[in-house]
C-alpha cells in the first residue's frame, strides 16, 4: 500500500486549522466505517475539534474493548476495601459512601435508580452486587457507562405506571402514530377480534382529523396489578392499571363534548419488556373508522 493509504489519524491533509480538522474527521468516520461497520447520518452539528475528539474517543472504546475479557466491577475499580454497610455507624458512612462515589466517577461509572432510595441502600448494591457483576467494559477517558438498578431488579409496577402515562400523556397531546412503539403489532378490540396497529393508529388519526383540539385533559390512575409467569426460561407476565380520564372533544363544527369516564390498559410482557395489548378509553369509540 502506499503512505496515503496507510495514513495515520494524525495526518495533516491542510495548512488551513479548520479544515484540517474537517478533512481528519472525514478520514476517521471512514475508517470506522470500514473496520468496525459504523453507520454516520447527516452533517453533525457538533464543532469540528469536539467531533475530532469525539471520533478519537469512540475509537479508543472500541479498540480496548476489542480485546477486553470479561472482568468484574470490583476488579476494574481495583479490588477496593469498603465495609459492610451494617457495621457502619452515621459518620463513617459518609465516609465510605463518599468515597465510593468518588471512586466510580473517577473511572466514568455511573448508576442509577428509576425511584428514591436512600444512600444505604445504593451502596449495598453497588458493593454487594455491582461489584460482582462481569462486563468487558473497559475504561475510557472521555466515555462512561452506566447501570441501571431496575435492570438488574426490573420495577413491573413502576414500568407499568410510566407507560401508562406515556400512552395517555401521547393521546391527549395527539402525538399517537406510526412510530409508536409500546403498543403491540396485534391489538385485541373489545369484541375479541385482531386489529393491527396500522389500523389503530388510523382511528387515533381519524379522531385527531375530526377533533383538532382537545380541552381541559387530565386522567387519575388509581391501580395496577400484574401477575407473572415463567415459561421455558422467559418471565412473561399479564398486568393493567386503570383509572379515570377527563377531556373536551372540540370538533371542527363548534360543537364540545365532554368526556369524564373509566380507562382500562392491559399489558402483557415478553422479551423483558411490557406493551400494550388492549385498553378500553372513554370517549375513544365515538371514532372508530
Amino acid at each position: 500500500m502506499s503512505n496515503r493509504e496507510q495514513l495515520p489519524e494524525e495526518e495533516k491533509f491542510s495548512d488551513d486549522p479548520e479544515e484540517n480538522l474537517r478533512l481528519q474527521n472525514d478520514f476517521l468516520k471512514m475508517k470506522m466505517m470500514a473496520e468496525s461497520g459504523a453507520i454516520f447520518g447527516g452533517g453533525s452539528d457538533l464543532p469540528s475539534d469536539i467531533e475530532n475528539q469525539f471520533l478519537k474517543n469512540v475509537m479508543e472504546f472500541e479498540k480496548t474493548n476489542s480485546v477486553a475479557n470479561n472482568r468484574s466491577i470490583y476488579q476494574i475499580l481495583g479490588n477496593p476495601e469498603f465495609e459492610d454497610e451494617k457495621n457502619l455507624d452515621e459518620e463513617k458512612f459518609e465516609k465510605e459512601f463518599t468515597k465510593l462515589l468518588e471512586l466510580l466517577k473517577s473511572n466514568n461509572i455511573n448508576v442509577e435508580f428509576n425511584r428514591e432510595r436512600n444512600d444505604r441502600f445504593k451502596y449495598n448494591f453497588i458493593t454487594k452486587e455491582l461489584f460482582e457483576h462481569e462486563t468487558s467494559f473497559v475504561p475510557v477517558k472521555g466515555m462512561s457507562t452506566y447501570f441501571l438498578y431496575e435492570e438488574f431488579h426490573p420495577d413491573h409496577e413502576l414500568e407499568i405506571k410510566d407507560l401508562t402515562n406515556l400512552f395517555l400523556s401521547d393521546f391527549l397531546e395527539r402525538r399517537l402514530d406510526e412510530n409508536t412503539h409500546y403498543i403491540n403489532n396485534q391489538f385485541l378490540e373489545p369484541d375479541g377480534n385482531m386489529v393491527s396497529l396500522e389500523e389503530l393508529i388510523k382511528r387515533f388519526q381519524s379522531l385527531y382529523d375530526a377533533v383538532p383540539v382537545f380541552e381541559n385533559t387530565s386522567f387519575h390512575l388509581e391501580k395496577i396489578d400484574f401477575e407473572l409467569k415463567e415459561s421455558d426460561n422467559q418471565l412473561g407476565g399479564m398486568g393493567y392499571s386503570e383509572g379515570v380520564i377527563n377531556y373536551d372533544l372540540m370538533f371542527r363544527d363548534g360543537q364540545r363534548k365532554v368526556i369524564n369516564g373509566p380507562f382500562k390498559i392491559y399489558f402483557s410482557r415478553e422479551w423483558d419488556c411490557w406493551s400494550i395489548c388492549f385498553f378500553y378509553l372513554a370517549g375513544f369509540n365515538l371514532q372508530k373508522g
